[in-house]
């Protein structure tokens, strides 16, 4: 986890700080172990809580168990763990849950926090070794995606990480989502969606993005991953002939 993501995560318990934890925290009629479930989640320091305690609570928050202020007590550790790549739910759901409650009616500083986060969590991704997110890098892009206002920064955090994970990162998404992107026109992930999808293909076939891959086959090419970039800039190439 970077220091950015550190900081931006820290800020969130500040902020969120204001909301205690509610032992006696409402929910759905048909939930007889409601009162055992209140105890168990508040029987541990926020900090302390695991996926595995907070998953059963991240599913139901505000639907069937507890409201608003009852979710913004538990969120910063919610998205703390997310941050870790092990959500309690799915990051879907975690940021839906902010959708469900309203969230874009927040204090200001609550929204500044949450957006600041998505911001750094996304850019800690792409410095991650894509072997260890291979299997969840859609989820989060596309979660991220959907839920943080300005795809056009996500873009811009990508393009401006020239890094080798962040380059593999690119090469891997072009290879994998070629069909989606280009055929489908979509962003897979929880719920395809066509959002962005248009800003995405424009960015993805513009000139700095191909030679970016062109110049990073020539600085890796004894790399095991080398062919995973060439093949990632002639699907490019190919696209944008395509295109014209």
């Amino acid at each position: 986890m970077s220091s950015q993501l550190q900081i931006a995560i820290e800020k969130l318990y500040e902020v969120f700080a204001k909301y205690p934890g509610n032992s006696a925290m409402q929910g759905s009629s048909n939930y007889d172990n409601l009162e055992m479930w209140n105890r168990e989640l508040l029987s541990k320091q926020l900090k302390e809580l695991t996926a595995s305690d907070l998953s059963r609570f991240a599913g139901k928050a505000m639907t069937t168990w507890g409201d608003v202020s009852d979710y913004k007590h538990f969120l910063p550790r919610i998205l703390e763990l997310t941050a870790e790549f092990n959500t309690p739910y799915e990051i879907w759901i975690a940021f839906d849950k902010l959708e469900y409650g309203n969230w874009n009616s927040w204090n200001e500083s609550e929204i500044k926090a949450i957006h600041e986060y998505m911001l750094q969590l996304w850019a800690c991704l792409l410095e991650e070794d894509p072997d260890k997110t291979d299997f969840f890098f859609m989820d989060y892009f596309s979660s991220i995606a959907h839920f943080y206002p300005s795809f056009s920064n996500l873009l811009k955090v990508w393009q401006n990480n020239t890094d080798k994970n962040s380059t593999l990162h690119l090469a891997k998404f072009i290879f994998n989502e070629r069909s989606n992107v280009f055929d489908k026109g979509i962003i897979d992930g929880f719920y395809n969606k066509s959002e962005h999808i248009h800003e995405l293909k424009s960015w993805l076939l513009s000139d700095k993005t191909i030679a970016r891959l062109e110049e990073a086959f020539y600085q890796y090419e004894k790399e095991s991953f080398a062919e995973t970039i060439s093949w990632a800039e002639k699907i490019l190439n190919d696209e944008k002939r395509n295109s014209i």
